[in-house]
């Protein structure tokens, strides 16, 4: 179960206002898909090329997908209650700068929502976002949130430096965008107890992780899981993925 702190309702961000749609009562409880990516090129086993992710898209917009802002997700995962039917969470991790150049504009051309995780200290340096890219995204569907201030692996720091990692990177986006922060993600996917207590403590009402499968309360709301999605993955390939993990 998450800490109390996850049930403080934060302030409704502008962005999380901008789309009202008819919401629908699921069984519960709902799952979502929250897809996995980080750069948007090739070279190695995190790397989507263009061309392959332009062709994800176009699947899911092909077939009806209706992409999550992380305030409407956290709705889905408490509420039991969906936008559409089908829906996804399309996140990046890192902040890449080809996630503004290469990513951007094909989800601008489908009309699409996504969150990428952004390292606090890497924002203006070399192959990552600058605060500009970053509020330009912003006020076009992309929702920048927390993969903490340093990308340290949090299993290996005491508690007090966990919190500090969270509290930093909350604190440096709620003022940079004038947001409440939501959504944390994990750097490399390690966590252990104190990371779930910390999570909730900082004041983020989700984290994601990287142990595979849709995501569902069930988990816990900071230990989501995502559905990595791998370079080679063909637009078939990638339907079947997305409609095993809803």
């Amino acid at each position: 179960m998450p800490p109390k702190a996850a049930q403080k309702e934060a302030v409704p961000s502008k962005k999380a206002t901008r789309h009202k749609p008819a919401w629908i009562k699921v069984k519960g409880p709902a799952r979502i898909p929250i897809l996995m990516y980080h750069s948007i090129s090739s070279g190695n086993s995190l790397r989507v090329p263009e061309a392959e992710f332009r062709g994800h898209m176009k699947w899911l917009k092909d077939n009806g997908y209706y992409t999550l802002t992380p305030e409407e997700a956290y709705t889905v995962l408490t509420e039991d209650k969906m936008p559409r039917k089908k829906s996804v969470l399309i996140t990046f991790d890192d902040g890449y700068t080809d996630n503004y150049t290469k990513a951007y504009p094909i989800l601008k051309q489908y009309g699409m929502k996504a969150t990428i995780f952004m390292i606090g200290k890497s924002i203006d340096r070399k192959n990552h976002l600058t605060e500009k890219q970053m509020k330009e995204m912003s006020r076009n569907g992309i929702s920048i949130e927390s993969h903490t201030i340093s990308h340290l692996e949090l299993n290996g720091l005491t508690p007090e430096r966990q919190l500090s990692e969270m509290n930093r990177s909350k604190t440096l986006f709620d003022s940079m965008f004038g947001q409440q922060t939501v959504m944390l993600s994990y750097p490399v996917g390690r966590y252990n107890t104190e990371t779930l207590k910390m999570a909730g403590k900082a004041g983020y009402k989700m984290a994601v992780t990287t142990e595979p499968g849709a995501a569902s309360h069930e988990q816990g709301l900071y230990a989501l899981h995502r559905v990595r999605i791998s370079p080679g993955m063909s637009p078939e390939a990638f339907g079947r993925t997305i409609e095993h993990n809803r």
